[in-house]
């Protein structure tokens, strides 16, 4: 298990060695499943370390476990938590969600960023799971696409080999036809193959698009200097990758993902039972708009932030790590 930047994993200390060393009960131990590490995964677990501190006022530690989009590492490290006992388990995203509910049946876990829904959650035995869910339709997600450029017809949507991600990839296609754009998908299974697959797009693509897809999502560097060679918008679905040079997204802040995964393990911590527990919706849309990223795009921010606000959407703006 390999732990995650020193930065990270210094304000994680910080938050909780402290309160160890004030108390000498034992801490109660923790375990978080990152599937694979980038920059809304360090938020994730930011806000969730910092939310359980304010909100549990008794020692934990944390063990922050990436599973380097490798399956058979994640079973293992999901395994390995059960195994030692762990007191909660917190996997990140839907399919290390999915690996979880099916091998951990006694310690509770607190989902973050999935889309297991109210029905998956009441088919577990014993139910033993508190969910936040942040998952945006595909169809919203074309929907704004397309307001914001109503002349565009094809779009390229690149997307791993997740399970989770076919369903939605599907629905991407559909609703791209109602809304008059032609969606040609292309899928690569690691970053190496990302770089020969991203200059494989087809001439007529007025666009790149992703999901909320970790792999991708890690790899946003790669499409950003192929958006930024073609003069055509990079488009995701997470506030991560447009700090990291996408053009813009419709999403959530995911450091508060985090903070909403805190209070329920505080909650089952003082005793909630986890199916008591609500699941936590993200419901307060932003449009992520990287108006350095834009203009290396050859790309009107504003045109973004226009059709957000026709949609009611927050709107914010960054500039960071856009090269």
């Amino acid at each position: 298990m390999r732990l995650f930047t020193a930065c990270l994993a210094a304000i994680i200390c910080a938050l909780t060695l402290t309160a160890c060393q004030q108390k000498k009960t034992p801490a109660i131990h923790i375990g978080i499943v990152v599937p694979l590490q980038h920059k809304a995964m360090d938020e994730i677990v930011e806000g969730f370390a910092e939310s359980l501190k304010k909100t549990y006022h008794q020692p934990f530690k944390l063990n922050i476990a990436n599973a380097q989009n490798d399956a058979n590492l994640e079973r293992a490290i999901i395994s390995q938590m059960r195994d030692e006992n762990v007191d909660i388990i917190v996997p990140i995203g839907t399919d290390a969600t999915q690996m979880t509910a099916a091998i951990v049946h006694s310690q509770p876990i607190v989902s973050l960023a999935s889309d297991f829904s109210e029905k998956n959650r009441e088919k577990l035995n014993p139910c033993n799971m508190a969910i936040v869910h942040d998952e945006i339709s595909p169809v919203r997600l074309i929907q704004f696409i397309h307001a914001v450029y109503p002349s565009l017809t094809q779009l390229t949507l690149i997307h791993s080999s997740a399970n989770k991600v076919f369903p939605e990839v599907a629905e991407t296609i559909a609703a791209g036809k109602k809304n008059g754009i032609k969606i040609k998908d292309m899928m690569v299974t690691t970053l190496p193959e990302l770089i020969s697959t991203a200059s494989n797009i087809s001439d007529d693509t007025q666009g790149i698009f992703i999901l909320k897809d970790h792999l991708l999502v890690s790899g946003v560097s790669i499409l950003a200097k192929i958006a930024k060679d073609r003069h055509i918008p990079l488009m995701t679905s997470d506030q991560g990758s447009v700090q990291d040079g996408a053009g813009f997204a419709l999403g959530v802040h995911e450091k508060e993902i985090g903070v909403e995964g805190g209070k329920l393990a505080a909650a089952i911590l003082n005793n909630t039972p986890s199916c008591h527990l609500p699941i936590a919706e993200m419901n307060k849309l932003t449009v992520f708009i990287n108006k350095n990223a834009m203009q290396q795009f050859a790309q009107n921010s504003s045109v973004v932030a226009n059709a957000a606000k026709k949609l009611h959407y927050g709107i914010e703006f960054t500039s960071k790590n856009n090269g």
